[in-house]
């Protein structure tokens, strides 16, 4: 019969094996606590976005669109179109430039914004506004600070800055066509960007009006012919 003799002890802590399983319980917790944060954050985004592409059909004034929610930049309006409540007398809306996708997926998200300007948009129903292009005449050439002057890509400016002042508001309109573009550009300040705001009648009474930065002006007639069209393409006749 072969004798059995016990190991001998290894003289190790117990303590030691205690502090790792914890530590291993510690770390396999943090592992499954951020897998966890992942996967909701991921399941979340992608519910927001299946939302937000759902198209909502709604009204400004007589006229009516058909747009995804995505594109509506007010939360608060975007829940009334998302509950049927539809009708409205002014519509704000948001894009990028040069995209024309909504500008809400990356920002409401909290992710990094698409790339390119956002371009902010105002759809609104008034039968008795009056164009800028009517005002330019009578209203804005009074007000300018000497004759028109050269601009970017056959615009001529008007200069509505005091003289010896920061060239801080102008009108810059195209001279070729006589209902053709016309936008003001203003700045806060010297050191400030200049945001220039354009307004074009859609039909009797509806106007559409969105903004852009000054930097994107020599590009005047592609962003202005691609916002009309891209709002055209919501409307239903």
């Amino acid at each position: 019969m072969i004798p059995v003799s016990l190991p001998e002890p290894i003289n190790s802590n117990p303590r030691r094996f205690s502090r790792l399983i914890l530590a291993m319980c510690v770390l396999g917790t943090a592992y499954i606590a951020e897998r966890t944060a992942y996967w909701s954050d991921n399941w979340s985004h992608s519910i927001f976005s299946s939302v937000l592409s759902s198209p909502a059909t709604l009204s400004v004034g007589p006229e009516t669109f058909k747009l995804p929610l995505a594109y509506i930049a007010t939360p608060e309006q975007r829940g009334m179109a998302q509950n049927g409540v539809g009708n409205f007398s002014t519509l704000k809306v948001s894009m990028t430039w040069p995209g024309l996708n909504p500008a809400i997926n990356r920002e409401a998200s909290g992710r990094d914004r698409a790339n390119g300007e956002i371009v902010s948009l105002e759809l609104e129903y008034n039968r008795d506004r009056e164009s800028m292009r009517a005002r330019l005449d009578p209203f804005y050439r009074r007000l300018a600070r000497g004759g028109e002057v050269n601009g970017p890509d056959g615009l001529k400016i008007l200069q509505l800055s005091a003289r010896g002042s920061p060239k801080t508001d102008q009108i810059v309109f195209d001279p070729a066509r006589r209902n053709g573009f016309i936008a003001r550009c203003r700045s806060s300040g010297i050191a400030a960007p200049s945001v220039c705001h354009r307004a074009v009648v859609l039909s009797s009474g509806l106007e559409l009006r969105y903004r852009f930065s000054e930097e994107l002006l020599a590009d005047w007639r592609k962003i202005d012919n691609s916002i009309v069209r891209k709002v055209a393409s919501f409307r239903i006749h």
